[in-house]
């Protein structure tokens, strides 16, 4: 699996101190408290959004992160815990460039809210934060801060910028930040013994020979269980349903998964209940034990995190089925992403939806029926995750690929089909397509760029490399055609990037 690297890549052009991450306490760093200052009142006006960590919108704790970001500092994504990073210092003993902190709305014991110190005056001090209204600097003698403040912690070394005499001027002091790759892949069901064993050839120990490599040089890889794993003959939820398949995988080919590179998988499917809730605890069973995070059961589990190169990814997964977090409820929906968007630098959001079959390549408008069951309606479901804190957004249900489009900046994959399913499943035409889609984002989420790698399926084996391109082609087309205007820009290898780029 991938290294989890404890420290970052970036350096301060002017000085020798590294970038420091977050953590219980920070090493004071070597910055002139001025420039701060000057970086963070550029974005004076700039509105609020909860979640927010761009200049597209912040929210407190991401606007302090992303302005001591500009100068080498990778503050946590909360303030919580942004307060137990620096030396704590006293009311009396404020300056320029401390973080502040004040209680929330809704709990006066609790931090909730955090800004920067850009002046000292006699019994006060203003500071400047994403507020209600947007970036603004606020006294601390307005009332409603005066009765919630708790604290105050320093980043800066006062006495080292003194002794350098170093000025910094702001970000062009800072070397190109790091990007990060998130390989996504669709439904992965290895082979089953329910209700007869049809499993691939060589005991599934060739599954992943052509893509690992991919998926295990990215930072992170994720995609969608459609199954369990037991060896137990459990009865199945789907024996009294006439067109309904049931999925139980050898507890042998789990360990499959980790030596492919996934680190999270989507359980917010339909078949993740195949064998009731003994099915689904052994398979979170197997999955802990690699190693890997899962999330989308609504009683079970609904969040997942991980550290890698420093940050922390979250994930959690939608379905449409009623043990699944429902992506139909978007109260649940909000509530979990907020939740998990407190925890985490990087939200991933997967979801099983939309109608079935080679004929559903693209993309409708409002709600999906299929066999008279709700699907969603994934572009609304999609944009109501980026609106609300996710950065990256990816799909899959259909069994066949659909268009992706860039969404405030956020890639959104709408399905990328079948990835490895070398039986119990049709994988003629379009059925066979198995992309991979590698992402490269900021860590601020945003899209940089990326690839379409095309793979083909064909029975008992895993997939195998195309030649012919023939699934980014059609992702491509799909892009085009399924959406007023073009977002990304797609080439005939599966390049992509923003559209605006060119």
């Amino acid at each position: 699996m991938k290294r989890i690297l404890l420290t970052t890549l970036l350096l301060l052009a002017s000085l020798t101190a590294g970038t420091l991450r977050a953590q219980d306490t920070l090493a004071l760093a070597c910055i002139e408290p001025d420039s701060v200052i000057s970086e963070a009142m550029k974005y004076i006006g700039v509105p609020y959004r909860w979640g927010g960590k761009t200049p597209k919108g912040f929210d407190c704790a991401g606007f302090t992160r992303y302005i001591y970001s500009k100068f080498g500092v990778l503050l946590a994504p909360s303030a919580a815990p942004q307060y137990k990073m620096g030396i704590p210092v006293g009311k009396d003993s404020l300056a320029v460039g401390d973080l502040v902190f004040f209680s929330g709305r809704r709990n006066m014991k609790t931090i909730g809210h955090v800004g920067i110190v850009t002046a000292v005056k006699e019994g006060s001090f203003d500071f400047i934060h994403a507020s209600s209204t947007g970036i603004r600097i606020t006294s601390s003698q307005e009332p409603y801060y005066l009765k919630r403040y708790k604290g105050a912690c320093r980043i800066i070394d006062r006495e080292e910028v003194k002794e350098a005499g170093l000025l910094l001027a702001s970000a062009d002091s800072v070397l190109q930040e790091p990007l990060y790759t998130i390989a996504m892949v669709g439904d992965m069901m290895l082979g089953t013994l329910y209700p007869t064993v049809q499993l691939p050839r060589h005991n599934g120990r060739y599954l992943f020979e052509h893509t690992k490599a991919i998926l295990n040089n990215a930072t992170l890889a994720v995609g969608n269980c459609e199954g369990v794993f037991s060896n137990d003959t459990l009865p199945s939820t789907k024996e009294d349903c006439s067109y309904c398949y049931a999925f139980r995988m050898p507890e042998s080919y789990a360990p499959l998964l980790h030596e492919a590179g996934f680190d999270f998988l989507s359980l917010a499917n339909n078949h993740s209940n195949d064998f009731g809730h003994a099915g689904a605890l052994t398979t979170i069973r197997l999955l802990d034990s690699l190693d890997i995070g899962y999330a989308g059961i609504q009683s079970i589990c609904t969040t997942a995190l991980t550290m890698r190169d420093s940050l922390v990814f979250g994930f959690c997964a939608f379905g449409t089925n009623s043990h699944t977090c429902n992506l139909m409820d978007s109260t649940l929906v909000v509530d979990i992403i907020h939740r998990l968007r407190d925890e985490c630098d990087i939200l991933i959001v997967s979801f099983h939806g939309g109608a079935e079959g080679r004929d559903c390549t693209h993309l409708p408008e409002g709600m999906e029926i299929f066999l008279d069951e709700k699907r969603g309606a994934l572009r609304d479901f999609a944009h109501l995750c980026i609106n609300e804190g996710a950065d990256l957004v990816f799909g899959h249900g259909p069994h066949v690929c659909r268009a992706m489009e860039l969404y405030r900046g956020h890639l959104i994959a709408y399905s990328l089909g079948n990835f490895c399913t070398p039986t119990g499943m049709n994988l003629s035409g379009y059925l066979g397509y198995a992309p991979i889609v590698t992402a490269r984002v900021n860590r601020d989420g945003m899209l940089v760029d990326g690839q379409i790698h095309s793979f083909q399926q064909a029975m008992l084996t895993g997939p195998r490399p195309d030649k012919d391109n023939k699934a980014a082609a059609l992702i491509r087309t799909l892009s085009e055609e399924d959406f007023e205007k073009a977002t990304l820009s797609i080439d005939d290898n599966g390049a992509f990037r923003p559209a605006t780029a060119e």
